[in-house]
């Protein structure tokens, strides 16, 4: 399937023609560079924060500086909202709801077993499922009122948690389930499925690069990857015999060469997972833009919806970043490649 990744075949449905001529006008409104360089050029937070509003987020014209994140998830939950309802098939896109509802079982577990705050992590009204309802299951443990998949999920990573006592079993346990799910939801429609394949190779590399800093051995390390990829987990755990400097190179035939060689040589350089993190966004962005090319069908809907979460992201690097003093240059090293 790797040769695949880049060969994905578009679906042309006829009965999107309308809401995909409606993304069409919503994606030239999307953020370009020179809007973003117009943020990295703000003279601080404050200022970056009324160009925010200036170029398309009347919400931040109305709200604080303060208030950027409740700001970003009302859009986040407009985008879902629309395109939800431009659909002619709303059932097409409920795996990208879904992902947020994964997400704040993840959240709420955390909250429950490690004491960490929730409330950061909450994204209200995008998910298929009130964060509120997941908030009282993973707290009662009675998980009946929740999907299957998700009460599923919630009790491994509950039981995994409390036989081993390490944190990152609630990330991995509900990760590996999110991605059960998303290969069954998306089965059948290439486009989305070549997407996910993408997130659960990516997500694999950098947990096994963690595992492998760590000094973790293969047993670890396949306890940790997601199903889903286009690469064999007997192919990755091979690496873990290898040193890290190499996994690039032997990975050269598959599209990961170049965000595995570029993403390493800064870990080696700079000790952080930042810019492998970047490259990764970027590799799927670049695959999204494919969408552009389908004159009608679901792809352009799940491409705006993922080119809206990238946007979000970025200005939150922005803010965040000038809220902290991070110069311009090191802001322009972390902002994704944007859609349009």
């Amino acid at each position: 399937m790797v040769v695949e990744l880049w060969e994905t075949r578009l679906e042309q449905e006829g009965a999107y023609a309308f809401a995909t001529g409606r993304i069409r006008a919503l994606e030239a409104k999307l953020l370009n560079r020179a809007h973003y360089q117009r943020l990295l050029d703000a003279a601080d937070a404050s200022e970056a924060w009324r160009a925010v509003a200036e170029v398309g987020y009347s919400g931040a014209a109305e709200r604080k500086l303060d208030e950027y994140e409740d700001v970003l998830t009302d859009e986040l939950r407009e985008v879902y909202a629309l395109v939800t309802a431009l659909s002619p098939a709303p059932e097409r896109i409920l795996w990208l709801h879904r992902r947020y509802d994964f997400h704040h079982v993840k959240v709420y577990l955390k909250a429950k077993l490690l004491g960490e705050d929730p409330t950061e992590g909450v994204f209200d009204g995008v998910g298929t499922v009130s964060p509120k309802l997941i908030e009282v299951s993973v707290n009662t443990g009675v998980w009946g009122e929740l999907p299957p998949e998700l009460a599923e999920t919630g009790e491994r990573a509950l039981r995994a948690y409390e036989s081993t006592r390490q944190a990152q079993t609630i990330d991995t346990v509900i990760d590996q389930g999110l991605f059960t799910y998303l290969q069954t939801a998306t089965a059948g429609h290439p486009f989305a499925e070549t997407l996910v394949a993408m997130w659960a190779d990516l997500l694999n590399l950098k947990s096994l690069v963690r595992a492998k800093l760590m000094g973790k051995d293969r047993a670890f390390a396949q306890r940790v990857l997601v199903p889903g990829g286009s690469l064999d987990d007997s192919r990755l755990l091979a690496l873990m015999d290898t040193a890290i400097e190499t996994w690039a190179d032997e990975l050269r035939h598959t599209p990961y060469s170049d965000v595995l060689g570029r993403g390493l040589a800064s870990l080696a350089e700079r000790r952080s997972l930042a810019l492998f993190e970047k490259l990764s966004d970027d590799f799927v962005t670049n695959f999204l833009k494919r969408a552009k090319l389908a004159l009608y069908g679901a792809e352009p809907l799940y491409a705006y919806v993922l080119a809206k979460e990238t946007e979000l992201k970025n200005i939150r690097i922005l803010l965040v970043g000038k809220l902290n003093g991070l110069s311009k240059e090191i802001l322009e090293e972390r902002l994704r490649e944007p859609y349009v």
